[in-house]
């Protein structure tokens, strides 16, 4: 595993996992998702999409090769990498998300902060002080994490894990991905148990976090509702017909 540091608190490591065992992570969930077991959801970047990390004892871990602790000893290695990073110990680091993405043709995420707003005034997404992504694939055209208050561009290469502080001062965006599917295994910690934060500010997340769910929903539905008509937006807002992607 090589490390390349871009900056104070961002991180990347190649060759994280081979190109093998990536190769089959994508198999493994492909054939979850044929079999039923594993459902994409859209989350709130367009053309996005979410779902659980498959487990040690699904019968397609085996059936693909992979050791039967892979992905418990992948998450916790996420875990050694982001306490490296930050210089912290890894038993004060606490998991608030560890998923599979996959982000299809037309997809990409606009400029955000991962735990404020962009004027970096706290959001109800706090807790998500450091990220870490796993790129599984990279024969795609575009998908690239852009810091946009850095000029600072990661392509994504197979293997590679890219960490990151989720602040403010780490501003960024994944760029359109113009043709082929960016497979990735994301995650989200903290340096705080959630005992650790008063209850008001909890429940002033909750609330908060009710109306922004609420947006989404009908954002979602009417992007899926144009994906029907034949439709998809791009980076301005604009509907397009889909085979006019690329």
């Amino acid at each position: 595993m090589i490390e390349k540091r871009i900056t104070e608190d961002i991180l990347v490591f190649e060759d994280f996992i081979t190109e093998e065992e990536c190769e089959k992570v994508i198999k493994i969930l492909d054939k979850q998702t044929e079999n039923g077991r594993l459902e994409w959801m859209p989350i709130s970047f367009y053309e996005s999409y979410s779902s659980v990390t498959p487990r040690d004892t699904d019968e397609e871990v085996k059936e693909f090769g992979l050791n039967n602790n892979f992905f418990s000893e992948l998450e916790d290695r996420f875990i050694e990498c982001v306490a490296s990073i930050h210089g912290l110990d890894k038993s004060s680091i606490f998991k608030i998300g560890f998923h599979s993405q996959k982000w299809e043709p037309g997809a990409y995420a606009r400029p955000h902060s991962d735990n404020t707003d962009l004027e970096g005034n706290p959001s109800p997404f706090e807790r998500s002080r450091y990220a870490a992504f796993l790129y599984l694939n990279d024969d795609f055209v575009g998908g690239t994490l852009k810091f946009t208050n850095k000029d600072i561009e990661i392509y994504p290469k197979k293997g590679m894990l890219a960490c990151f502080s989720g602040g403010f001062k780490n501003i960024h965006e994944v760029t359109l991905i113009k043709s082929g599917t960016r497979y990735t295994i994301g995650s989200f910690w903290d340096d705080r148990d959630e005992v650790a934060y008063p209850e008001e500010l909890k429940k002033q997340w909750q609330e908060e976090m009710k109306s922004i769910r609420e947006k989404q929903n009908v954002q979602k539905k009417e992007w899926q509702t144009l994906l029907e008509e034949g439709y998809k937006i791009s980076e301005n807002g604009e509907k397009y017909k889909i085979e006019e992607l690329g």
